[in-house]
């Protein structure tokens, strides 16, 4: 098997072929972009003042994802057509792309949050509209995601990096205890679904994000600490919005 072919198995065609999409060969290459995106952000945008991580920055980033996963929580449930261009990692791609206005127009980063309160408005009903509603999970919802944005308003980002954690286990569990859905990530399902302990992974998986976020809050400087506490929540955050948003319509 030549490179092409290893790229094209196990970084294509999980995507085209909407086929279990994470590997341990893409899963180290998604997590790596990851970080690195968050170094350079701190060392472009942060450490020279550019940009600071307030509220209308984090309202902007949890609304602009919000608007991006409603497509594609419709594509996983079967309400509109597959399409590879909202598959990982190209949804993240298109996150990335249409927050450029946040970082390099900081300055109408507010005014950039009303175009993006519009858009989602808008795009609600479409989301609802004419589908049965989950009570549990819908009220779940609404009052994790209050807690959320006032998190985000009050700009508490050492409690809001463990909350991205603690909303994505709270719908995990839910999906796996009530509607016995499996994730795309094949060594999440043999954790769980084999060894039958989910409680104990996102156990471990939240003291993990804790045991950072107390070292980071401890021991690291503001501007470093607010993009650690930032790169926590949404680790947790984009995971668990998508799964929220499932076990509300499923």
């Amino acid at each position: 098997m030549n490179l092409y072919q290893i790229f094209y198995q196990y970084f294509i065609y999980p995507v085209i072929g909407y086929q279990y999409q994470y590997n341990i060969y893409n899963t180290f290459l998604y997590g790596l972009l990851f970080v690195v995106g968050f170094i350079l952000f701190y060392y472009l945008f942060v450490k020279n003042k550019k940009v600071i991580i307030d509220r209308y920055f984090l309202l902007d980033l949890i609304i602009l994802t919000t608007i991006f996963i409603i497509p594609r929580v419709n594509i996983d449930l079967g309400y509109t057509i597959k399409t590879y261009l909202l598959f990982t990692p190209l949804l993240e791609l298109w996150i990335l792309i249409s927050f450029l206005p946040v970082l390099f127009l900081y300055k109408y980063r507010k005014y950039y949050l009303y175009i993006l309160l519009v858009i989602l408005i808008l795009e609600i009903p479409f989301f609802i509209f004419g589908r049965p509603i989950n009570l549990l999970p819908s009220l779940i919802f609404i009052l994790l995601f209050s807690i959320l944005i006032y998190l985000s308003y009050t700009e508490k980002l050492f409690y809001l990096s463990i909350f991205g954690e603690i909303y994505e286990t709270i719908f995990s569990i839910i999906s796996v205890y009530y509607f016995n859905l499996q994730s795309e990530h094949q060594l999440l399902n043999i954790l769980i679904f084999q060894y039958n302990n989910p409680l104990l992974f996102y156990g471990l998986k939240l003291f993990l994000t804790l045991f950072i976020a107390l070292y980071t809050k401890y021991y690291l400087k503001d501007d470093l600490r607010n993009v650690i506490y930032l790169m926590l929540f949404y680790l947790g955050f984009l995971p668990g919005l998508r799964t929220s948003l499932i076990d509300i319509l499923i």
